[in-house]
């Protein structure tokens, strides 16, 4: 699943159609006004009031062509070059006043709020590495900065969001933040847990677990049992390790 990084740097890719007309495909017949993201979604906004929303969901992908040469379901064709998108089915036209995207605020965005943040975060009784994918209480992680980002903390991420501070679930979003920026600055996540399966934990050598965690949407976290322990008594669930 892309992370928040991925969709910024799209944005950035496309950035040569900025102010031309589309002359044929999705927002055909009007200006490109502006571009941006908003956690996982790509936003193409018309000067007519309309917008393009991408959602590239696991194997999506947006790229520049020269103008006339883009292939595929989705071309976006302009006098300057032509934006592809493919991988995904998530591509939809909409009035920009009517788009609700119902996400969390925005790792990666102007003026993190932090409070509403919380709010999001208190409002759910689950396990903190379910609550970090999901995107309508913060914005822009996905499986990587995910377990990354609990690693980095050492924090056990099968402990429930009661059990956590309000400081402790502003240090994840912290760190998931420098994670995602430094991301868009090098276009590379750090790799220290997510599918190491196995292999020694780089901070204290003991080895890396995996499991399928979540129930609306299920993926494999992982995580060190040496430094990420959980509480006395306390039993990981959501499957057997692999």
């Amino acid at each position: 699943m892309p992370e928040g990084h991925s969709l910024v740097l799209a944005a950035r890719r496309i950035r040569p159609v900025l102010g031309q007309p589309v002359t044929s495909g999705p927002l055909a017949g009007t200006d490109i006004a502006s571009i941006e993201t908003r956690g996982k979604h790509l936003l193409v906004h018309g000067a007519d009031g309309r917008s393009l929303h991408v959602h590239l969901g696991m194997n999506g992908r947006v790229r520049l062509a020269a103008a006339g040469a883009g292939r595929g379901r989705h071309v976006m064709r302009t006098p300057a070059a032509d934006v592809v998108i493919f991988g995904t089915s998530k591509v939809e036209v909409r009035r920009r006043a009517d788009l609700r995207l119902g996400l969390g605020p925005d790792l990666l965005g102007d003026g993190f709020d932090a409070d509403a943040y919380l709010r999001r975060a208190r409002a759910f009784d689950r396990p903190v590495a379910e609550l970090l994918l999901d995107q309508r209480v913060l914005a822009g992680i996905g499986n990587v900065v995910r377990a990354e980002a609990l690693w980095w903390l050492a924090q056990d991420p099968f402990a429930r969001i009661g059990e956590l501070s309000d400081r402790r679930l502003l240090e994840l979003a912290v760190v998931a933040r420098r994670m995602l920026r430094a991301g868009v600055a090098t276009g590379r996540l750090p790799h220290d847990v997510y599918r190491a399966t196995g292999r020694p934990c780089p901070r204290c050598r003991t080895p890396i677990q995996s499991r399928m965690q979540g129930t609306e949407v299920p993926r494999r976290l992982y995580w060190c049992p040496g430094c990420q322990p959980a509480r006395r008594g306390q039993t990981p669930s959501g499957g057997s390790a692999t």
